[in-house]
């Protein structure tokens, strides 16, 4: 009977510490942005616009075009006259665009860096042109001014006005853009190859990824400043079921697409790979739970005492959550039979894998191809890359970045993330413990589902933010902050 009191007593005691930091862990988001000159937005606005008119799709040089990233670099050179004046230019096959600024000392050089590529539009579905860089109101619409012509417009812009001001910076500042990332292609890599034989180390990378987002989490209002830390891996699989084939009139149990359906079904009705809550992952909630409100402040101002319901929740009840916890899979490709009344000798799918860094490509294959073993399935890796190493939070680099985000975006907060999708930066980890994925762009969660979406935009006033965070990025690096 003393030990039941004894427990009841615990519980209540262990409850009322979670009810009173539910109380007392809360912040307000009161705290506003910098104004922004309006005139000066509408400048930037234009001169992006011309950028958005080139129609840069990725360079593949089976196709010849690089007729347009020819033409960029050339209005490139018309905007932003004294950086290629001053900085000294290498050229690399496919067009990619490295310009290296001399600084007054070269132990912290920096690389800022977004891609000049972007993918096609179909432009029956918009309602803006999606190559013509529109300006309405306080928007401009057009493919490439979220991903990622902005950000490369502001850290040229911001060099263009401090060469302009006689500015001359404390560390080396390399200015990179590949023309082939959204293929995965190699163009970073071949930058990547040239400053590791000049032994250039840097001490900061800062590519595109996590944004300025507000409702980036259920019921968080503040706009959160998303770091990516790290790139998930990836990986094609091949499932493939055969057969003797033969006449659909007389089909037999267990053919290839029943038996594809059935591993499907099992895959997704009983998730086969690891879930775990890493502590970058654990940081970004205990970040941002005192902006949450309600049940989701108090499970996650707790994750002491909930941290194991929450992990076994979320990838229940989001995407997301599972995509933060979990390497991921989803089938993209199916292909059966060539003609209807045939049974297919062989059928396969085609599974899009996302590793997390808890499992990496090997132990997911080797997971689902046991699994796929059960319905006589066979499993091939296509392609795959391994997820990079994590940068750390406590390093220099991190929180120099943040130092600087919080200059120029006083009213936000900023956290770790994790890139659930991959960048050029994933080449710049070989020479560099201080890769970073951040983009200076305040968006909300709407305004992020245009990435690769129709009408993709972003708020001019943006701009002008964008161009100040550069700026603060290179004066600040010679401490004179």
């Amino acid at each position: 009977m003393y030990f039941l009191y004894g427990l009841i007593v615990l519980i209540l005691i262990v409850f009322g510490i979670a009810y009173l930091r539910f109380l007392i862990i809360k912040e307000k988001s009161d705290v506003k942005p910098l104004d922004v000159d309006d005139d000066l937005a509408k400048t930037y606005a234009k001169e992006l616009q011309s950028l958005i008119k080139i129609k840069t799709l990725s360079y593949k040089k089976s196709e010849n075009n690089e007729a347009p990233f020819i033409e960029l670099k050339a209005k490139l050179i018309e905007l932003f006259p004294n950086v290629f004046k001053t900085m000294e230019a290498t050229n690399f096959p496919g067009e990619p665009i490295l310009l290296h600024w001399r600084g007054k000392n070269h132990d912290k050089p920096i690389v800022l860096m977004s891609h000049l590529d972007t993918v096609d539009a179909n432009e029956s579905s918009w309602e803006h042109q999606a190559f013509k860089g529109e300006i309405i109101g306080d928007e401009i619409y057009g493919r490439g001014t979220l991903d990622t012509k902005s950000t490369v417009y502001a850290f040229y812009k911001a060099c263009e006005e401090l060469i302009k001001a006689k500015f001359i910076p404390d560390q080396d500042i390399y200015l990179f853009s590949s023309t082939d990332e959204e293929i995965s292609g190699l163009g970073a890599k071949k930058a990547v190859d040239y400053l590791r034989k000049l032994k250039v180390k840097p001490f900061l990378v800062l590519d595109e990824g996590g944004a300025i987002v507000t409702n980036a989490l259920p019921t968080v209002k503040k706009p959160l400043a998303m770091i990516g830390i790290l790139e998930k891996g990836y990986a094609n699989i091949k499932f493939s079921a055969k057969s003797f084939g033969g006449h659909s009139s007389t089909p037999p149990k267990n053919t290839p697409i029943a038996r594809l359906a059935k591993f499907i079904n099992e895959v997704e009705t009983k998730f086969p790979l690891k879930t775990e809550m890493i502590k970058e992952v654990e940081t970004i909630f205990k970040n941002t739970a005192p902006y949450m409100k309600g049940l989701n402040r108090f499970l996650f101002v707790n994750m002491w005492l909930y941290k194991q319901i929450i992990t076994n929740l979320l990838p229940k009840m989001s995407p997301y959550g599972r995509a933060l916890l979990s390497t991921t899979i989803a089938f993209t490709k199916i292909k059966g039979s060539e003609e209807e009344n045939v049974i297919p000798e062989e059928a396969y799918v085609i599974a899009n894998i996302r590793t997390h860094p808890i499992q990496d490509v090997k132990s997911s294959f080797e997971a689902l191809e046991k699994l796929a073993k059960k319905y006589n399935i066979e499993a091939e890796i296509l392609s795959s890359r391994e997820a990079s190493p994590i940068t750390n939070t406590n390093s220099e680099a991190y929180k120099y970045l943040t130092k600087n985000i919080m200059k120029v975006f006083p009213d936000v907060k900023t956290s770790p993330y994790i890139m659930l999708g991959g960048t050029d930066c994933r080449f710049f980890t070989e020479i560099s413990d201080g890769a970073l994925r951040f983009s200076p762009i305040r968006m909300d969660n709407s305004e992020l589902k245009k990435m690769h979406g129709k009408d993709e935009s972003i708020r001019i006033k943006t701009l002008v933010e964008a161009v100040n965070f550069y700026q603060e990025i290179i004066k600040n690096i010679g401490g004179n902050e």
